[in-house]
């Protein structure tokens, strides 16, 4: 039996995270549950689950990490960074959602998990993609990491009509479920800036061997090029519930419940190119590498801004990006 903390546990994650100990309860005991805030369903989460320890805020999160096999980090925001720098200190598997430990700190990170052979398990389903992908070859065998991105309909839109855009118009999406911060920055292209960061870490490849493909299918979750032209994918339903359970049984993989498999009839797989003179938001990301740690500190601290000034209707959705441009062209 896996014993596990989940840090973030009634987040849309973390809840996931909790499906998959529920169908499988011989094979996970829960020590661990933090939230941001209290509430009815954390108490409801903690009366079903009994873990050792239940915690409500940043202060809980150090002390969670310890005594567990494997942590699932799946809180919002840089607070999951002390925590995450902490299990690995431990030597423990790490079940990483949160962005912002490898945009931020990915350099230390990686360097805890040479040191003291603990491991980042990534659940964010482009970088489960590769990882999974790379069980094909090593990563000194990389030619090419190819990173997916959607095709809403806000990239079809003018910059006129995107000017006019409300937050609730922004967060109308059909493929995944997620939070504000999170469906905001997919709009302008941020989350896939702060992926490409994440994959020059975590693969530890050069950022000219990171590039990003338009894949409107949602079938596609990134793929690998080798050196010898091969090029391996993961294919499957955009349910962030597979990678969990992925995370969470590793290196073993298990039936997920609840969730139907790829019917591939009917289904094709198509790519365009990215224009990254059209999708502004995504060359941040590259600029950021080229800058170093302060680039990715001023990009995820501004970008933090501009959403909260977006949400509250301080600035248009067309305003985020050149907003955050203009503070990383100052570095």
């Amino acid at each position: 039996m896996k014993t596990i903390a989940i840090l973030g546990s009634t987040g849309v994650l973390g809840t996931k995270a909790l499906e998959v100990v529920r169908d499988y309860p011989g094979d996970f005991k829960v020590i661990s549950l933090v939230t941001g805030h209290e509430g009815e369903k954390f108490e409801a989460q903690i009366r079903e689950f009994k873990p050792e320890y239940s915690g409500v805020g940043t202060g809980a999160l150090v002390k969670a990490v310890e005594g567990v096999d494997l942590v699932i980090v799946a809180v919002v925001g840089r607070v999951g960074i002390e925590p995450t720098l902490a299990a690995l200190k431990m030597g423990k598997i790490v079940g990483l959602a949160t962005k912002e430990v490898l945009v931020l700190e990915g350099e230390k990170v990686m360097e805890l998990v040479e040191k003291h052979k603990g491991q980042i398990v990534p659940i964010d389903s482009e970088h489960s993609a590769l990882w999974q992908s790379l069980k094909s070859g090593s990563k000194k065998e990389i030619k090419r990491l190819y990173l997916t991105m959607g095709k809403g309909k806000i990239s079809e839109m003018s910059e006129a009509e995107k000017a006019k855009l409300t937050p609730e118009q922004v967060l109308q999406r059909k493929t995944w479920v997620m939070g504000q911060k999170i469906g905001i920055d997919s709009a302008t292209c941020i989350n896939k800036a702060f992926e490409v960061i994440e994959a020059k870490w975590l693969f530890n490849v050069k950022p000219e061997q990171i590039k990003v493909v338009v894949h409107p299918e949602y079938v596609c979750h990134s793929l690998v090029e080798f050196v010898d032209g091969s090029m391996i994918t993961e294919l499957g339903v955009p349910e962030m519930k597979r990678y969990l359970s992925y995370a969470m049984f590793y290196p073993e993989r298990r039936k997920v419940k609840g969730v139907e498999s790829l019917r591939l009839e009917g289904k094709s797989l198509s790519f365009e190119a990215v224009n990254l003179d059209k999708f502004l938001g995504l060359k941040l990301g590259f600029m950021a590498l080229e800058k170093g740690k302060k680039g990715a500190e001023v990009l995820y601290e501004t970008d933090e801004k501009a959403v909260e000034l977006f949400l509250k209707g301080k600035i248009k959705f067309t305003e985020i990006v050149p907003m955050i441009r203009a503070e990383m062209e100052k570095i």
